[in-house]
This record gives structure tokens, sequence and C-alpha cells, in this order.
């Protein structure tokens, strides 16, 4: 039996990566069954459809980073040193996957195992640095204000040059994280609920329609022609900002209120510095309260030599002609109290 004609189904599509290559999916259409590509072809009368072939990896993916999602929208300022790891981990390693994907060096099992490592990096550096998380918070807020700034623009007119969405991704995310810089907790709330917001609707995109919308903003930061979307696609993007408006209320009011990450910091420097005078305190052998001031008393005695004792003195002077005896001064018992600090040497004249 031959295969019905494409054009009786009314395709309007266009070849968009001729070197793409994506697993084959069958739908059902009109009482005819047909084949299409969906990294290649897009059909408008497909938003009727909804393809449920998914992929084990990228649904376990998708779910887990949807619960990151809710983490980040509503509980975002909270989980401070959390939420630093991730943005890091995340903005290094979906850039430098990025990066990979667009040399085709590797392959992809390589290309992800070399954005995960640099993900791993950058968390760690935005978690133990809190300038360069805050920079990266703010940074990441500007790029999604810019992505929605691209999206009002192709609704008009149509970028011509790759330098226009660049420049406007770039500027937009410097300012904001300067911003972001100089008032942290408004900054770090709206940035974790707005990239909250993002996380939770490209999981809803992949389980609805194979990350179609991603694909489109992607087209927006590449000035890069896209299909018409499906009226489900505006519902699911409208969901972004209605996600980040109640997640960065709720943080503000219920979350993050009375928290203040510069206060956790101090604190757990003074516990630390606490702690570390405790264990020298334990460490330090206790003293005999009199022995630092036998030391003080009797210090230029034993640098300077042996000391003649007050008994010898006096043998000496039983000893001698009563003239002399005058002319011998011998240390008095006042001399030698403890409260005294000097030391006085004898000098006894040759008989």
């Amino acid at each position: 039996m031959a295969e019905p004609e494409l054009s009786s189904l009314e395709f309007d599509a266009r070849l968009k990566h001729p070197d793409m290559t994506s697993e084959a999916y069958t739908v059902l259409m009109l009482n005819m069954t047909t084949t299409l590509s969906p990294g290649k072809l897009w059909n408008v009368t497909s938003c009727d459809v909804i393809n449920t072939n998914y992929d084990i990896p990228t649904s376990v993916t998708c779910a887990i980073c949807f619960l990151f999602g809710i983490l980040y929208t509503f509980f975002g300022y909270r989980c401070f040193k959390m939420v630093m790891f991730l943005t890091g981990f995340l903005f290094g390693a979906i850039l430098v996957y990025l990066i990979c994907m667009e040399e085709r060096t590797f392959t992809p099992l390589i290309n992800a195992g070399i954005a995960l490592g640099a993900g791993i990096l950058c968390g760690l550096l935005t978690m133990l640095v809190q300038y360069v998380g805050l920079f990266i918070t703010g940074f990441n807020l500007g790029v999604s204000v810019a992505v929605c700034v691209l999206i009002l623009l192709e609704q008009f007119i149509h970028p011509q040059t790759l330098w226009i969405p660049i420049g406007v991704l770039v500027g937009t995310g410097i300012i904001f994280a300067l911003v972001t810089l100089r008032f942290q907790k408004a900054g770090t709330i709206l940035g974790s609920s707005v990239f909250g917001g993002i996380l939770m609707i490209s999981c809803i995109d992949y389980f609805i329609e194979q990350f179609m919308l991603m694909f489109y903003l992607k087209d927006r930061c590449k000035a890069e022609l896209s299909p018409p979307l499906c009226w489900y696609t505006w519902v699911i993007l409208g969901c972004w900002p209605f996600c980040s408006f109640v997640g960065a209320v709720t943080q503000w009011k219920i979350t993050g209120k009375g928290f203040n990450h510069r206060n956790v910091m101090q604190n757990r420097r003074c516990r630390e510095f606490r702690l570390k005078r405790a264990a020298r305190t334990k460490e330090k052998p206790r003293e005999n309260p009199h022995q630092s001031r036998y030391r003080h008393l009797y210090k230029v005695r034993r640098v300077n030599g042996d000391v003649l004792s007050q008994n010898y003195f006096q043998t000496v002077q039983s000893k001698l002609s009563p003239s002399l005896r005058r002319m011998t001064p011998v240390p008095t018992d006042a001399a030698l109290e403890p409260e005294s600090t000097n030391t006085t040497l004898t000098q006894i004249p040759e008989v």
C-alpha cells in the first residue's frame, strides 16, 4: 500500500537543522499514521497531538529539576548556601555542555562528563565565595529578563544580526548582577524565584511538547527563525512570570522573613572563633599562680649569673674585722621580699 502524500496533510514546516538527528516518532492524525522527526519538522496541526514517547533518563532529570525549581522558587533565600551551589553548578554545566555540543568534538556522553565536572567546580566557587554566587545569581536574573525582552521584540521585528541578542543578554545580565551585589537580599529572592520558575516550566515543556518552548527561547538568543508556537506553549510561557511572582512574594513574606544571610555568616564565624579559642585554652597547661611572679622576680639573677645567699654573706662577715664589717653591706630581709623585683650584686672587698 502506497503511503499518502504529505502535501495532503497541509504541512507548514521547514528544515531547521540539516545535520540534527533525532528519534522519529509515529502519530495518528486524520485517520492516517505518519512518521515525523521532531528535530526537523513542525506541523501546525500537531498542536492537537501530545507526544508521549518519553526518554527515561531525560524524564528522571526533568523530575529532579522540577523539585529543584520548587526549592528555588519558594525557599531560595532560606537555603542560601544550597542555592548558591546549585546556581553555579547549573550555570557552569549548561554553559560548558552547550559549548561542547556546538564544537562537536566529543561524544554526548563525554560532553556530559565534562559539563558535570565544570558544574561542580563552578558550584563550589559560588558556594564558598559569596560575592561570586551573588554575581551569578544576578546575572541569571538579567539574562532571564533579556530573554523576555527578545520574545517581545520578535513579535514586532526579527533581529537581523546575532550581536543584537548577545548585546542585550550580556548587558542586561551585568547590570542586574551589579544591582544584586548592592541589594543582596532582594536580588537573591528575585533571582532564585525567576530561575526556579524557568526550571519548572522547562520540565513541564518536556512532558507536553518535547522542549519546543526551550528551542524557541534558544532561537531568540541566536536570532534564528522559529515555527509558530501552539496555544498551550504560550500558556506554559505565561506560567513563568506567575510562578516567579508567587515565589518572590512567598520568600519575602514567609520563608525569608527575619532571615539575613549576612548574620548567618557572621554568627558562624564567631562560633568558629569561640570554638578555636576554647580549644587553645584547654590545650594550654595551667600554671602555678606564683610561677610567673617568681620568674619575674628572679629573672635578672638567673640571667646574669649565680646569686650568693644571705647565710654566706653572714658567715663571711663574721670572719671579718670590725672595720671591714662596717664597710661590707649585707642584704636585709626587706630586700628579699617577694614584692621586690630589684637585685643587687654585693661586692666583697679582698682581705
